[in-house]
């Protein structure tokens, strides 16, 4: 079992790190290390951090070697998933994982993250902005980690505004130019409700966008070759007045090209 780190040792990691700095680094603490200093959950086992630039992640690495820190080489299957850039541990067993702008391809440090986050730690010349709690959830629905439910159920302790955890899932998708990776916010919520029995103003839009994406996959998956709307239509189960909007949608999206006989599938991505 891995250990557990308490606010008091993610405190004194981040400290040895601002002192070891040349230059000023700025990180967005996300995850349990943010819910640590916030008193939403007492030990934590990874620091993950966010940082801005490819030159921050250079320095920040080379700055955890000298401390003592290995990359690990071979990440278990939950943190390759994950996607962080760096993955690096101590003697102690203390994880530390580096994301360069993005979390596993499902989330984007954008210009609202930023302005949440709350200046926390100044050591030396380490900044540590704290990413907001409406954030962290919303990470957390990504995530897909072994803890990630129970922190998702803890954070709804701390009175969430969900307009705002809405409001940035909907700026996500823009960033990231898709609606996929909603589908994983989706079962984080199914997982939430069926563990804890709770719902979230956030489960109906979740829920819809969801529903949307599954009938694009659907319809992509049937156009292995170009098809007629007829024939599509024969073969899935939608009224026409349905197929025609689903291939609207992804026409929208590039994914198909529709002419006066057939529709033809350009991407099996959405």
């Amino acid at each position: 079992m891995r250990a557990r780190f308490d606010s008091s040792y993610i405190r004194s990691e981040l400290e040895r790190i601002g002192e070891q700095l040349d230059d000023p680094l700025t990180v967005f603490l996300i995850g349990g290390g943010a819910m640590a200093f916030q008193d939403l959950k007492t030990t934590t086992k990874d620091i993950d951090l966010i940082v801005a630039s490819g030159d921050d992640l250079g320095q920040l690495q080379a700055v955890l070697l000298e401390l003592g820190y290995n990359i690990v080489r071979e990440p278990d299957e939950e943190y390759e998933a994950l996607g962080a850039q760096r993955i690096l541990e101590n003697d102690d067993g203390c994880r530390i994982d580096i994301f360069h702008q993005q979390v596993i391809d499902k989330l984007v440090l954008s210009d609202g993250i930023r302005k949440r986050s709350e200046r926390y730690l100044n050591p030396s010349n380490l900044v540590v902005e704290l990413v907001s709690p409406e954030d962290i959830f919303l990470f957390k629905a990504v995530a897909g980690r072994v803890d990630d439910i129970e922190d998702m159920f803890s954070l709804l302790q701390t009175d969430l505004d969900f307009d705002v955890v809405e409001a940035e899932l909907a700026a996500q998708i823009d960033l990231l130019d898709q609606e996929l990776f909603v589908t994983y916010v989706n079962e984080a919520l199914a997982d939430l409700t069926e563990q804890h029995n709770v719902r979230t103003p956030l489960h109906e839009p979740v829920a819809e966008i969801t529903e949307r994406v599954y009938e694009e996959l659907e319809v992509l998956h049937a156009l292995d070759e170009p098809k007629s709307m007829p024939a599509l239509q024969q073969e899935l189960d939608y009224t026409t007045v349905e197929l025609q909007d689903i291939v609207s949608r992804l026409e929208e999206k590039d994914a198909v090209k529709g002419t006066a006989d057939r529709i033809e599938r350009l991407s099996t991505t959405i």
